[in-house]
């Protein structure tokens, strides 16, 4: 039987040095992440506490009241969560207007609204199902995912106990042990069942390689479940101070025993998992278990006991700054690449750590501690409530700023941009690459806009597939009974190409087939995010060529794939393999090298709107601008019969690959093409494509 001391604590120093280890495995993940490549699992062991704390605190409230105080319990979360956060939030939003490009103030904008009101999960769930979305780079309040999971879960979990009560209150009454064993009973069914439910799910929905898996609630409740569960395991005592920690096992070195081996299986996730481990899953109850453990384990002594590092003052510290340590590391590590252009490096990551908890020092001491004890709010729910939902409405208001003003510079350069496509100077875009003129007029004027680039792209719709599809779309372009027939196949990399055929396509009375899937090349090679699970490309790739062979009315086909992915076999064998079974049936293949990318630091349209006088700083050396394996140009090799059409020289010179030609920005983000440079590609491509298939009749190349 536990001691009277261990049953009557009031404060849980374990539970605190758990807190230190899940925000320092989070913040060296982030710093310095081949060290801890499973660092991320510092977030699941929040969870587990966060559920473990709120429901005895729920538990208590319970059994000494016979009810639950809704408002005031979101009183309390009011007081506890929303000051720091929302101070977080205004300093980013305010060192984005100082120090990012206008280009991401958008973005930020957005996260920040997301952030203020608890969403933000949500809203990056739906950004990495967004194919191109998920290829943007993380902004200074990503973090906040874990801090909308957690609020979502405050809205939830407190009904289930409401039901509880409401099931047992005729025999339940306020101090009774009977009535909280009688209330134990449906809530252990009630939050098990909620917690065995959400643990399905998130399984389900990783193994099915879906990337929202990772941020969604209901995929993640199941963590702070799992820690309610424990609490109500644990919660035994009539007068309601605190759980029984524990009773089994009574033996301290049985104690011992368990609290070590729940410190090593979170080891084991910290230093096993990696970037690359579906995630949360089934792979999320190794943390989730030794967190649980660990809790479960009390107060150790001993010889094997954790007590002394446990209560250390310095490990204490931490665990009661976590909170504002978590909320201000990610957006100096953020600000820190910003301004330097380069991740930090050893002595850096200590740097950084050494700010990060200076910041959290100061959040805990100025923001956190006295916002929880002002003295308008600290006793009144109602003027703590009103205090949050103003707070609230502030922050939000002040959220949109970047949005607003990025949409203000845009409407300023919008007038000098129309004109310029309007009237498109001699050697606009394309047509000044061989002179290098980063400008072909007197007017200055970058098009399209930085701020709006990432929107400068083909709108096929429902006739790009999604990566994670188990089909690709077949989608049919132009007359009926044209006397000519081509077919664009690939990732998106070739729906890059379709402002370039489009336009000659329609020139020339030809049928555009296109057959296009993201993140799925033309290969039968099998990438590495597949064999994740994350996305679904050779069965798909498989009816495609299936279906190429059997319609009989494909003249050509053209083909173009990222060069920059990751594969477990040989794609080049994959390519030619298919383009083999291709031409053997007399549909002739013309492949396209792959497309340059600027500097992998930044962003080209961040870049240019930073450094719109030193645009040669936004491009790349030839020599680095394209992929290392050139499994495209590999293909061709094996299959000659193959066209190989190349179109480096329309876009780099015999040095550099700009980031601007003529008047045009080249990427709309890491490495697509933006429509509007490929637009002023239509004579080469034209051309050169005609020659290739000797079709007549196409535009010359002359003046490109």
């Amino acid at each position: 039987m536990s001691s009277p001391q261990e049953t009557h604590r009031t404060f849980l120093p374990e539970v605190q040095a758990l807190r230190a280890l899940a925000v320092l495995v989070v913040v060296a993940y982030h710093l310095e992440p081949r060290v801890v490549p499973g660092g991320f699992v510092g977030v699941d062991v929040f969870f587990v506490i966060s559920g473990f704390l709120i429901t005895g605190h729920l538990v208590r409230e319970a059994r000494r009241n016979g009810r639950i105080d809704l408002p005031a319990f979101w009183a309390g979360r009011v007081r506890r969560i929303l000051p720091a956060a929302l101070v977080a939030i205004a300093a980013v939003v305010v060192a984005t207007l100082a120090l990012a490009p206008v280009t991401q103030w958008g973005t930020i904008g957005q996260q920040a609204l997301a952030s203020v009101f608890s969403v933000q999960n949500w809203a990056l769930a739906a950004d990495s199902v967004d194919y191109l979305a998920a290829e943007e780079p993380p902004t200074a309040l990503q973090h906040f995912w874990s801090l909308g999971a957690e609020e979502q879960f405050y809205l939830v979990w407190p009904l289930l106990v409401i039901a509880a009560l409401a099931l047992v209150r005729p025999r339940a009454r306020p101090g009774r042990r009977s009535g909280m064993r009688d209330v134990r009973r449906p809530l252990l069914g009630l939050c098990g069942g909620v917690t065995l439910a959400s643990l399905a799910y998130g399984a389900w929905l990783t193994s099915t390689g879906d990337p929202a898996a990772y941020f969604v609630t209901p995929a993640r409740m199941w963590e702070l479940g799992a820690g309610g569960l424990l609490a109500l395991a644990l919660a035994g005592r009539a007068d309601g101070t605190v759980p029984r920690l524990p009773r089994p096992p009574a033996v301290p070195l049985a104690r011992s025993l368990l609290a070590l081996a729940g410190l090593a299986a979170i080891g084991c996730a910290v230093l096993g998992y990696d970037d690359g481990t579906p995630f949360p899953g089934l792979a999320a109850a190794v943390p989730v278990l030794g967190t649980m453990a660990v809790i479960l384990g009390g107060r150790t002594t001993g010889p094997l006991g954790l007590h002394r590092l446990v209560e250390a003052p310095a490990v204490q510290w931490i665990g009661a700054v976590s909170y504002s340590l978590y909320l201000w590391h990610w957006p100096i590590l953020v600000f820190f690449i910003l301004v330097d252009g380069g991740e930090p490096g050893p002595l850096e990551s200590l740097g950084l750590l050494g700010l990060g908890l200076l910041a959290a020092w100061a959040g805990h001491h100025f923001v956190e501690t006295p916002a929880r004890h002002w003295h308008p709010v600290a006793h009144s729910t109602a003027r703590a409530l009103a205090a949050g939902a103003v707070a609230t409405v502030l922050a939000a208001t002040f959220a949109v700023v970047p949005t607003v003003g990025q949409r203000q510079a845009a409407e300023a350069q919008a007038k000098a941009a129309g004109l310029l496509v309007a009237e498109r100077p001699t050697g606009f875009g394309a047509a000044s690459i061989d002179s290098g003129a980063t400008f072909a007029s007197a007017n200055r004027q970058i098009v399209p806009l930085p701020a709006e680039a990432a929107a400068d792209k083909p709108d096929l719709g429902r006739c790009v597939g999604g990566p994670g599809d188990a089909t690709t779309p077949e989608c049919e372009f132009g007359p009926d009974g044209a006397d000519f027939t081509i077919a664009l196949v690939g990732d998106s990399h070739a729906v890059q190409w379709w402002k370039a055929l489009e336009p000659l396509a329609r020139e020339n009375g030809w049928r555009i087939v296109t057959y296009l899937k993201n993140s799925c090349a033309f290969t039968g090679a099998v990438r590495t995010e597949q064999q994740e699970g994350k996305i679904d490309c050779v069965g798909a790739n498989q009816a495609t060529l299936e279906r190429l062979v059997d319609r009989g009315d494909v003249d050509a086909v053209l083909t173009a794939g990222w060069t920059g992915a990751a594969f477990r076999g040989d794609p080049a064998a994959g390519v030619a393999a298919y383009w083999t079974r291709l031409e053997d049936a007399v549909i002739p293949v013309q492949a396209i090298r792959d497309t340059p990318r600027p500097g992998r630091d930044q962003r080209a349209r961040d870049c240019v709107a930073a450094h719109p006088q030193q645009l040669d700083r936004c491009g790349q050396d030839r020599s680095k601008a394209f992929e290392d394996d050139d499994w495209i140009s590999a293909g061709q090799r094996l299959e000659p019969r193959v066209g190989l059409l190349d179109f480096s020289d329309r876009f780099c010179t015999a040095e550099f690959c700009p980031a601007v030609v003529g008047n045009v920005l080249v990427y709309r983000d890491a490495h697509h093409i933006s429509d509007t440079y490929m637009s002023t590609l239509v004579p080469a491509f034209g051309h050169r494509l005609a020659e290739a298939l000797r079709v007549d009749g196409v535009a010359d190349e002359a003046g490109v």
